[in-house]
């Protein structure tokens, strides 16, 4: 089944932070195309309030729970990360290491290319 992989818009971002990475976040929301798909991931303690982000249509914000934040990012790369390339498609990640560095536990074979 090719569910996403052809239809447009075919560039999609992740945008992964902790609270400390409002304002960052929210100025790199500002820069995205109108059609572009994705998804914002704010870890947050329970009992912050997490403010109303900006985003483009396509773009939704997901709140997380401290120390899960590297899980949400490894399930989107496994999902929105292809294995076989397309040249029509990009694929966008901003991913801040906040107050704790911890990795994602996932390996990407992604191809860089220079523009």
């Amino acid at each position: 089944m090719r569910s996403h992989r052809r239809r447009v818009p075919l560039q999609h971002v992740l945008l992964a932070g902790c609270a400390d990475d409002l304002v960052v976040l929210q100025s790199a929301l500002a820069l995205l195309p109108d059609d572009v798909y994705g998804q914002v991931v704010v870890e947050i303690d329970p009992d912050v309030d997490l403010p109303v982000l900006e985003t483009p249509a396509r773009v939704t914000v997901h709140r997380v729970w401290p120390g899960t934040a590297d899980r949400a990012v490894a399930a989107w790369i496994a999902e929105w990360v292809p294995s076989e390339p397309d040249a029509a498609r990009t694929v966008g990640l901003w991913i801040s290491a906040g107050s704790s560095a911890r990795s994602v536990p996932v390996e990407l074979d992604v191809v860089a290319q220079t523009i």
